[in-house]
């Protein structure tokens, strides 16, 4: 890639999200330029100068780049001036498609913390071969969504060494406030609504993506994993599993299907979210219903958008936690991870017999470990770029940072990677 002005260029630096991202190269000592990005001088010159001070000599003070969703030609601008954009403005249903079509005119990697399937598939369906074509990398969900869960998947199915072979993983999510309690900000919380409420242009999506692109064969050994659609209490986890909502799930399917494509073994993968008592699984079917009843109507969006406390028992505000909240929040990914010694069942209908269980930790998620997820995954397009196994286009985590040093440099951020038993039976 030719010289450029900034390695990194952070878009939507003013935002509760993107203000986490900007303080987290900071705080792991980027040697690199960079840049923050958005649209109004007098709110990024602050925070520039906040960011210079918090670097105090041990990682280059931020430029300054004017750039706005609305404005393509900012946008180019903005993506010709950098090596990597990372981009924290949300909704990305109604901001995104316009960054990432200015980084493939102009030649800039793209990552982002999108955690909404629509724009997500929509991207890779309608923009993967103009940056395959460009030489552009573009990988969305490098946040919270979905890191943990799609980056930890591959890393417990990495464990499985021939001849032994990996066929299913299920994935349980913890999040652990502390004393304080768990926010988030509400623009995670405007994104869910939206997408709840345009449901139905997902699966028209996903129907148009089965016939452009027909899904690979996906053969994998042994009995198909059962999937649960009801809650149910699981020891392994010592709490109430329900199917996740987010987009772990689909990304992790893609993913799956990506490595299929290159020839490579597949597995089958369920993704749940774990609630320690039957009280939090009341009151989250309580509020799922009612969240999900409103999204349908445009008043009843218009409702939740407007009292977002309310409709989310007070999980979500436009304050965002406090610095205290996400300093006392932490969360864990338990990847439990089974498969064959011998690479299939030595009779048919066998169960797995080996079994690798991978628990991924960190600190406040949503914020705090976003930032690191992305951060690093700048830091590993810029390091590693000439040697990635994926050709440039559009990708998941898992399958654009395999077999590089992502994982290393999250652990040496704080997040660990902790390989819990492995149980031949």
């Amino acid at each position: 890639m030719a010289e450029r002005q900034y390695a990194i260029v952070v878009f939507g630096a003013t935002g509760f999200t993107g203000k986490r991202i900007a303080q987290e190269i900071v705080k792991s000592k980027f040697k690199g330029s960079w840049a923050i990005a958005g649209r109004s001088r007098s709110r990024l010159d602050p925070l520039a100068a906040s960011l210079e001070g918090l670097a105090d000599g041990t990682a280059k003070a931020p430029g300054v780049v004017i750039a706005d969703s609305a404005d393509e030609a900012s946008l180019e601008r903005m993506a010709r001036s950098a090596r990597v954009v990372i981009s924290a403005v949300g909704p990305f249903r109604l901001h995104g498609e316009p960054v990432v079509r200015a980084c493939i005119a102009g030649g800039a990697d793209y990552l982002d913390v999108s955690g909404e399937p629509d724009f997500i598939e929509r991207v890779e369906l309608e923009m993967g071969e103009a940056a395959r074509e460009a030489g552009v990398y573009v990988c969305s969900a490098v946040g919270f969504d979905s890191v943990p869960g799609d980056v930890g998947t591959q890393h417990a199915a990495a464990l499985f060494k021939s001849p032994a072979r990996c066929t299913q993983v299920e994935t349980f999510i913890s999040i652990r406030p502390g004393p304080s309690g768990l926010h988030f900000n509400a623009a995670t919380y405007e994104s869910a609504v939206l997408g709840v409420g345009h449901a139905l242009e997902l699966a028209r999506l996903r129907r148009r993506i089965r016939a452009e692109r027909p899904p690979p064969p996906m053969p994998v050994p042994g009995p198909r994993l059962k999937r649960r659609t009801a809650p149910y209490f699981d020891p392994r986890v010592r709490g109430w599993a329900v199917p996740f909502l987010g987009a772990d799930a689909s990304v992790v399917r893609r993913t799956w299907s990506a490595l299929a494509r290159a020839g490579e073994p597949t597995a089958h993968t369920a993704v749940y979210l774990v609630l320690p008592s039957r009280w939090y699984l009341a009151l989250y079917f309580v509020y799922i219903a009612v969240f999900g009843f409103l999204a349908q109507w445009s008043w009843g969006r218009s409702l939740l958008l407007r009292f977002p406390s309310l409709f989310s028992h007070g999980l979500f505000s436009r304050q965002g936690p406090t610095e205290q909240q996400m300093r006392e929040t932490r969360f864990c990914f338990t990847h439990i991870a089974a498969g064959y010694s011998r690479g299939e069942p030595r009779a048919p209908g066998q169960d797995p017999d080996l079994i690798h269980t991978v628990d991924v930790i960190g600190p406040e998620p949503a914020y705090k470990a976003c930032a690191m997820f992305v951060v690093q995954g700048a830091v590993t397009l810029l390091e590693e770029r000439g040697k990635l196994k994926a050709e440039p286009g559009v990708h998941t985590p898992g399958y654009l940072f395999r077999d590089t040093k992502y994982v290393q440099r999250l652990e040496a951020r704080g997040i660990e990677f902790q390989r819990v038993h492995h149980v031949p039976e």
